[in-house]
C-alpha cells in the first residue's frame, strides 16, 4: 500500500481551532500507518507535495485555504437558480489538479485520503484511475452551511451560506458514492449525511472519531500542599475559533447572560475567551477584569488547565467537539448543551454536566463551588478519552479502514444509525 493525503494544508503548531487538529490527527497517524514507504502528501494551499520533516512552521497570521468562494453576480444567481454552476470546482484545486494527479501516478499512490471539502470532487476521476479513495470529514458540511445562515449577520452572508449549502450537497451527492470510504466524526454525522445523500446513495460509511494525542495534555500536578493549583482559580475558560459563527454565538452567551448572574454568586469568576479573533467578533466583549479576550494564543492549554469550568453552550453545528476533549483530557469540569455533547459518549454527571442553555448558570456555579464534584468529573473525562478519544484507540480503527480495501474488493463497513 502506497498512501496519499491530499489535505487543504500541512499543520503545524501552533495549532489553531478543530479543523486544525483534525487535519493534525490525520497526517500523523496516516504518517505511522504508511511504515518504511512514507506518507505522501499534497498541499493545496502550497499547490504541491510537501515533506512532513521539511514542512514549515504554522503561520496564524496566514489565510486559510477556503473549501468555497461565494461567485457574484450572474455567476451567483445561476448557481441559486440551477443549484449548481456548469462546471463550477473549489478554489483549492484551481490550476493545479492536472498537476496533482500526475504526481499521484509518478508516486504510485494506490490509496488517497481525500479532505472534504477541499479535496473530495476529486473522488469519481481517482476511481477511475483504479485508485481507493478515502474522504474525510470534520462536519457534515451541506446540513453545517444552513445553520450558519441561519446565524448570519447580513442578507449577504445568509446568501453566500446558503449557496454554499448547495454545491457541498451536489458535492456530496455526487462524489461520495465514488469514495471506497467516508469517513465521519460520530454516528450521528453518519445518519445525517446520509439523509443528505439519500438513503438509496451506495456510500460505505466509517465512524473516524477525533481524538487527541495524550502525550501533549498533561493534567496538572498537585502542589507540595497537595492541592491542584487550578483549585485558586475561579475561571470559565471559552476555547474557540471565533472566525466561526456558532462559537461567537456561544461567547456573546456567556458574556451577555451567564457571567453576570454567575457573579452575582460568586464575584470572583471571570470569563475568559481563548483563541483566534481574526473578524473581531468578539473583542467587543472584553471587558477587564471580568471578561478577558486573548486572541490568538501560542497555547490553549495553560489557560484550559487553570480553568475552573469549561462551558460549551453550543446549539449549533456538526461533529464533535476537540475543545471539550481537551478539557476533559486535562481533567477540567464541562458543563455542555446535549448538542455539544452530541457523538461524544459522554454521561452526565460521570463525565460532565449537559444542561440546556436555561440551566447553565446553576451547572457553573456548583462546579465554581463544589471542587470536589469537578475534579471527579475531570478524572472522569480524563479516563474516557484515553479509552475512547486518544490517537491510541484511533490507530487500530484507522488501519482496519484501510485494510478493509487492500485490492481485493473487499467493502468496508456501513455506519449504523
Amino acid at each position: 500500500m502506497r498512501l496519499a493525503l491530499i489535505a487543504p494544508w500541512v499543520v503545524r503548531p501552533p495549532i489553531i481551532g478543530g479543523l486544525q487538529i483534525r487535519f493534525y490527527q490525520l497526517q500523523c497517524l496516516l504518517a505511522r500507518l504508511a511504515g518504511a514507504q512514507g506518507l505522501a502528501i499534497w498541499d493545496l494551499r502550497d499547490g504541491g507535495p510537501v515533506s512532513l520533516e521539511r514542512a514549515p512552521l504554522s503561520d496564524p497570521q496566514r489565510p486559510e485555504l477556503a473549501a468555497f468562494v461565494p461567485p457574484r453576480g450572474v455567476r451567483a444567481l445561476g448557481l441559486r437558480l440551477c443549484h449548481l454552476w456548469p462546471g463550477y470546482v473549489a478554489s483549492s484545486l484551481a490550476n493545479q489538479r492536472r498537476r496533482l494527479l500526475d504526481w499521484l501516478r509518478q508516486e504510485q499512490i494506490s490509496h488517497v485520503v481525500l479532505v472534504h471539502p477541499y479535496a473530495s470532487e476529486l473522488a469519481p476521476a481517482l476511481k477511475r484511475r483504479g485508485l481507493r479513495v478515502f474522504i474525510d470529514c470534520h462536519n457534515v458540511e451541506s446540513e453545517l452551511a444552513l445553520q450558519l445562515a441561519e446565524l448570519a449577520g447580513s442578507p449577504r452572508e445568509a446568501e453566500e451560506a446558503r449557496l454554499r449549502h448547495l454545491v457541498f450537497r451536489r458535492r456530496e451527492r455526487r462524489c461520495f458514492p465514488a469514495a471506497d470510504e467516508v469517513w465521519l466524526p460520530s454516528e450521528e454525522d453518519v445518519c445525517r449525511q446520509r439523509q443528505v445523500c439519500g438513503p438509496s446513495a451506495a456510500v460505505h460509511w466509517r465512524v473516524i472519531p477525533n481524538a487527541l494525542d495524550l502525550r501533549q495534555y498533561e493534567p496538572p500536578r498537585a502542589s507540595t500542599s497537595g492541592e491542584l493549583a487550578a483549585e485558586e482559580s475561579f475561571d470559565i475558560v471559552y476555547p474557540a475559533e471565533f472566525g466561526y459563527g456558532p462559537n461567537v454565538e456561544a461567547a456573546a452567551f456567556l458574556s451577555g447572560r451567564i457571567l453576570p448572574a454567575v457573579r452575582r454568586r460568586c464575584p470572583q469568576a471571570r470569563l475568559v475567551l481563548v483563541g483566534r479573533d481574526r473578524y473581531g467578533l468578539v473583542s467587543c466583549l472584553r471587558r477587564e477584569p471580568e471578561v478577558v479576550v486573548t486572541d490568538t494564543v501560542p497555547d490553549v492549554r495553560p489557560y484550559l488547565a487553570r480553568a475552573a469550568v469549561v462551558p460549551v453552550p453550543l446549539r449549533h453545528g456538526s461533529g464533535t467537539r476537540y475543545k471539550i476533549l481537551e478539557a476533559l483530557a486535562l481533567e477540567r469540569a464541562v458543563v455542555t448543551t446535549p448538542r455539544g455533547a452530541e457523538g461524544l459518549a459522554l454521561r452526565d454527571g460521570e463525565h460532565a454536566l449537559i444542561r440546556e442553555l436555561e440551566d447553565f448558570e446553576e451547572a457553573i456555579v456548583t462546579l465554581l463551588r463544589d471542587q470536589r464534584l469537578a475534579h471527579q468529573l475531570g478524572r472522569n473525562g480524563r479516563r474516557l478519552v484515553e479509552e475512547r478519544y486518544s490517537w491510541e484507540a484511533l490507530e487500530p480503527q484507522l488501519r482496519a479502514a484501510l485494510a478493509a480495501h487492500n485490492g481485493l474488493g473487499q467493502q468496508g463497513q456501513s455506519g449504523a444509525c
